[in-house]
């Protein structure tokens, strides 16, 4: 009976020192931004007019061009891992109006992108 609770407790404590607290730099943090990764990567150059939604391996991407149009911003709607706001590249960008509402409405966007994509 003794051996079965040291084995338990030792078994806890193994899971639990393995576990990375915040999220980040974890297997989910880290297939996330793969994910970002290899798309920013296929569609380089290839700059849409206005807002664009792709899914990519279960996870909803919205695309926007950035405000100079020199490139083509990926923003994962709904990141599982911490960070809970995932952008690729780094840029400005406008998203508008009627496509916040449509993610609004929808309930297509986790509420840490929603803030981060309302901005001040």
């Amino acid at each position: 009976m003794r051996i079965h609770r040291l084995i338990a407790v030792a078994m806890f404590g193994f899971l639990c020192g393995c576990a990375n607290g915040d999220g980040n730099e974890s297997f989910g943090d880290k297939r996330e931004w793969s994910i970002l990764q290899s798309i920013e990567f296929k569609q380089r150059g290839n700059i849409p007019e206005r807002p664009e939604f792709t899914t990519v391996e279960g996870y909803e991407l919205l695309s926007v061009p950035s405000l100079d149009k020199s490139e083509r911003i990926w923003i994962m709607l709904w990141p599982k891992s911490p960070p809970f706001y995932k952008q690729m590249p780094e840029g400005n960008f406008e998203i508008p109006q009627e496509v916040l509402l449509q993610l609004l409405r929808e309930h297509r966007a986790s509420s840490t992108v929603w803030e981060a994509l309302l901005g001040d």
